[in-house]
């Protein structure tokens, strides 16, 4: 090892890592002689059956034994993949940024670009009703990492919640754990033809993610590197005089005396300098952020014995609010073959991700459950401002994710025909958030809270398999087997209010240290834990035939037994049913020289759904719900424990039963002039059947429903994608793709026979899609109080829920003509979900250079721009003891908006001119988006080769450079779930620049 390599290693910087993968490489090349890169197994090998197994090109690649499980290769599948290769130039550390505009049949929402903050992935739609952010995470797909199912996170925490922001703990992305350059693939597997061997995990669509693996060959070792910029947003600040400007106009026409006398303390001097001096705010809040990450990796050996081990690092800043991302991650795969047709696999990973999270006052509120004095804003002058930042620096707020995962897996071979797998495997999480809030910002009040989670699936899978071509003809694939998944989720939360100092941040739940005289005055604590699980046993078989790869039929059935459904309803049966017609093997085409694949398929599928929370399995439950309204689920009344019925969780029946999903898709594969042009075409139908839905009762029950199976939602659409090389020079290549994919959705059904419901803010209708939003609409003002309608039946004028309207009100349409506007003259308008979104590419080469341009676009997507909304709502948010009368620091910015296409309302109206659910707000929400260029040098000189080096690949990125939009706002991707822009917690993707290489000897 060389003196530089031993200075890195002193220094523990990153060079470190590649000096220790060197050096382990070396030493391994001189142990491991055998190259075994040959056709069939290298004479080194001493064992002479080995050297008669021909040897696959997946064994000097690198793959885990077994993970090709049978349904995954059907022909049958509708299946999306990334172009790896593409992905690995690009600075991402999550796996929904590398879908982002790459596959069809995937929608992803991100409404923040936060660094490592959790996001929402729908495939082939939503399959629940989306109303508050706890449901999002029973519509999440799963994610499959080298066969081994990732447990998702609970939403369990919500229920103890006062408001529906963020989720307890530290709110991290899944998929933050894996390096990019680990990634061997990523497919979307969206019909069941593809994923119905997961059984229920598969109801909302599968990620497949193959990490590379353990190989054979000489030892081989590679870096891969990259640093990039984001550029910070370009914010029109403003101050106090702008802000004053805008709101005298209303004062102006509509205030009256009290109301002059409650203008804002803060707009009334204007020789103040706090709101009245520079608006700089944004210095102190944007910055240009920095990015970077290594990671490294050695593989080789033969196929008795053969490794992979890597190191990774990663960092990312934020340009907004001083926040970021670190992650940490190592893996080791390990092939053995202690004897004769038995394979051992064992893989073994491990990552910590910590995360420096945004300063909302907004979150903070929602996090301690306590409201401050809303009174005066932040300042928009930087040199008042730097006080309030020098006094978060004064709390804490530290956010840490740890994850392993462990796959064991067995397969032994008997004779030509048959095989015996049995794999178990592990996914451990765990998330740990400390939080202190100093006085200095809380109204003299400090605040500290501690949260500890934790979430662990295992997995057992046990299957023989018997696979025989007859006759050179019939081949048969048939498999018999036995699952089982065990998920368990656990939290412990504390809080506590007024400690006696500052300096004392760290709070443990539960801890009898934390008493009067320790901490401080601890009267005001609260202490939490929870715990639920879910258990499933599963009996499957697989029955694959094909006919001289013409002809292929595959039938699977499995049958679930879920932990959490009651005993009367426990299993379920779901079939699979797929058939592909490979056209293009006829002997009829053979003829045909620019026809060069032809496939159809389609498929008929049906899989459980299971049900997280566990209240469901065994009829009325009783729990902690003796909170007042807005503090949920306390668990003492005047310190004396006690639990109730669930009158808030609602009355669940003892015959609940499985909801399911069923799936039809078609689709056709066509291949021209020796697959120079290849086109895909996939349309499905997919329905979700018995979900469960809170059904109103009297309020003399006093449960606020009854929850019951009944509810049918279908999905609908289609996908399709074109690809050619249109230039296949020695010289110069070009390549061009384009890919479109659309979604509808119907409600179909609701218990009892329900056709009609409002829940909150939507209204459920049979026969009407469930994504539209419920709006009154807007056709603008009354003048005077004259133009206001009056009912002829009494002379009253028109009224808004029983307030007469009058001159400064909107004038929202009477749909019924009664002369009232309330909720029966909402109309459903709008789609949340894009009516066609995809993406479309060009690949130029030349020579060893190459750049590639990606773009993506969603149209007929539509948008309530809240943030104007609330702008204009000033009147009734002014002061207000709720969390609507925040004021974060971005009040001073210029909200972006077409201002003169918003009438001048009466702000005081008792009728809420402003209320963001009206078509005065929705706009809009298509756009075309430059997402990524990316310019790549391959070097191949021949002193490479000499040197034993394989690859070296420069590369240069620019990433989210343009959008073409019609929208208003601001980036129409960042909204939140549900279509609302929020404006400032809503953070664009900023645009970025990165340089890296990739390194292989």
């Amino acid at each position: 090892m060389t003196t530089h390599c031993y200075a890195a290693l002193r220094k523990g910087t990153a060079g470190a890592i590649f000096c220790l993968l060197l050096y382990a490489g070396g030493y391994a090349q001189s142990v491991y002689k055998s190259k075994d890169t040959s056709n069939f197994s290298s004479s080194t090998d001493s064992i002479g059956w080995l050297k008669k197994v021909p040897l696959q090109a997946r064994d000097t690649i690198g793959y885990f034994p077994n993970n090709e499980l049978f349904l995954h290769n059907n022909p049958a599948g509708a299946i999306s993949g990334v172009d790896m290769n593409e992905v690995k130039k690009m600075p991402y550390t999550s796996i929904d940024q590398m879908l982002a505009g790459r596959v069809t049949g995937v929608d992803i929402r991100m409404p923040s670009a936060e660094p490592g903050k959790r996001t929402s992935v729908f495939i082939r739609g939503a399959a629940t009703l989306l109303l508050k952010n706890s449901d999002l995470f029973y519509a999440q797909p799963t994610y499959i990492v080298d066969g081994v199912p990732l447990v998702p996170d609970h939403p369990f925490p919500y229920d103890i919640q006062r408001f529906d922001f963020n989720r307890l703990g530290t709110e991290s992305t899944l998929l933050g754990f894996l390096d990019v350059n680990d990634i061997a693939s990523i497919e979307v597997l969206k019909d069941f033809a593809a994923g119905a061997q997961y059984g229920p995990l598969a109801a909302n669509g599968i990620i497949n993610i193959t990490t590379r693996g353990p190989r054979s060959g000489r030892m081989k070792v590679s870096v891969n590197s990259w640093i990039g910029l984001s550029l910070k947003p370009v914010t029109h600040t403003v101050n106090g005089e702008y802000e004053r400007n805008f709101r005298l106009p209303f004062y102006e026409k509509y205030a009256n005396e009290a109301q002059w006398r409650n203008f804002p303390r803060y707009l009334a001097d204007s020789t103040q300098a706090r709101y009245f001096g520079a608006a700089d705010w944004d210095d102190l809040y944007y910055r240009n952020a920095w990015s970077n990450g290594i990671q490294a990796a050695v593989s080789g050996g033969n196929r008795l014995a053969n490794f992979r081990f890597s190191l990774g690092r990663s960092v990312q800043q934020g340009v907004a609010d001083h926040t970021g991302m670190n992650r940490y991650d190592i893996n080791f795969g390990i092939n053995l073959m202690p004897v004769r047709h038995l394979m051992l696999t064992t893989y073994i990973s491990g990552a910590t991700l910590t995360r420096s999270r945004n300063q909302f006052i907004r979150d903070r509120a929602g996090d301690e459950d306590y409201l401050v004095n809303f009174e005066n804003p932040p300042s928009p002058n930087k040199a008042y401002l730097q006080q309030y930042y020098t006094y978060l620096k004064d709390g804490l707020n530290k956010n840490r994710n740890n994850n392993a995962r462990i796959l064991a897996n067995a397969h032994y071979t008997i004779g030509t025909d048959w095989s015996l797998n049995a794999r178990f495997s592990i996914d451990y999480g765990q998330n740990f958030r400390d939080l202190f809030l100093p006085t200095t910002i809380n109204d003299g009040n400090n605040f500290v809270s501690n949260f500890d989670g934790l979430s662990r699936r295992m997995t057992l899978d046990n299957s023989i398999r018997y696979d025989h071509t007859f006759v050179s003809k019939h081949h048969l694939d048939v498999t018999l087997g036995q699952y089982a998944l065990w998920d368990k989720w656990r939290y412990d939360y504390g809080k506590a209010y007024k400690g006696r100092s500052d300096y004392i941040k760290i709070y443990k739940p539960g801890d009898d240290s934390n008493k009067e005289g320790v901490f401080g005055n601890l009267r005001l604590q609260a202490n939490f834990k929870d715990y639920t699980q879910s258990n499933l046993a599963s009996f499957y078989t697989n029955i694959g035939y094909n006919y001289l790869e013409k002809y292929f039929v595959t039938l699977y059935l499995r049958e679930d037994g879920s932990s959490n459904v009651p005993a009367g309803s426990r299993w379920l049966f779901s079939p699979t049913l797929s058939a592909a017609w490979k056209i293009s093997n006829e002997d009829f085409l053979h003829g045909l020289g620019w026809l060069s694949n032809l496939n159809l398929r389609a498929s008929y599928g049906r899989v459980g759904r299971v049900l997280m929370d566990e209240y469901y399995k065994g009829g009325p439950i009783y729990n902690v719900d003796i909170g007042w309204d807005g503090t949920p689920n306390l668990a003492t009344y005047n310190a004396f424990p006690a639990i109730n019925a669930a009158f808030g969780t609602g009355y669940v029946t003892g015959n609940l039963k499985w909801p399911y999903v069923e799936q039809l898709n078609a689709g056709i594969d066509i291949g021209l002039l020796h697959n120079r042009i290849r086109a895909t075409l996939d349309v499905y139908s997919k329905t979700d059947r018995d979900l469960l839905l809170k059904i109103p009762v009297m309020e003399e029950s006093g449960y606020t429903g009854i929850v019951k199976n009944g509810m049918d939602i279908r999905n609908y659409g289609y996908e399709a994608t074109v690809d050619a090389d249109i230039i296949q020079g020695s010289k110069f290549g070009w390549s061009t793709g384009i890919a479109a994919y659309t979604n509808q959705n119907k409600l179909l059904a609701m218990p009892d026979g329900v056709t009609d419901m409002v829940i909150g803010n939507h209204r459920l209708l049979v026969g009407k899609p469930t994504d539209r939003y419920w709006l009154l609409v807007n056709n603008g003002i009354y003048n005077s109080d004259a133009d206001v309608p009056v009912n002829p039946a009494n002379g009253h004028p028109m009224t808004y829920q029983g307030v007469p309207l009058h001159a400064g009100d909107p004038i929202w349409k009477d749909q019924n003509g009664d002369y009232v506007i309330n909720d029966g003259d909402r109309v459903m308008k709008g789609r949340q979900v894009p009516a066609v979104q995809g993406y479309f590419s060009n690949t130029f080469r030349y020579k060893q250079l190459e750049l590639q341009v990606l773009c993506s676009y969603a149209f007929g997507r539509k948008i309530i721009n809240q943030a104007m909304a609330d702008r204009f709502d000033f009147a009734q948010r002014e002061g207000l003891d709720d969390i609507k009368g925040i004021k974060e620091v971005n009040f001073w910015a210029r909200v972006d908006g077409d201002y003169n296409k918003y009438p001048l309302y009466n702000p005081w109206s008792a009728v809420n001119a402003y209320q963001p659910d009206q078509t005065l707000f929705l706009e809009d929400g298509s756009f075309v988006k430059l997402r990524a260029v990316t310019l790549t040098y391959n070097l191949n000189l021949p002193w490479m080769q000499r040197a034993g080096i394989e690859q070296l690949r420069v590369y240069g990125t620019a990433n989210n450079l343009c959008t073409w939009t019609r929208y208003s706002g601001g980036d129409p991707e960042a909204v939140d779930y549900f279509g609302y822009d929020q404006g400032y917690y809503n953070w664009p993707a900023p645009r970025s620049f990165s340089v890296g290489f990739n390194f292989q000897f």
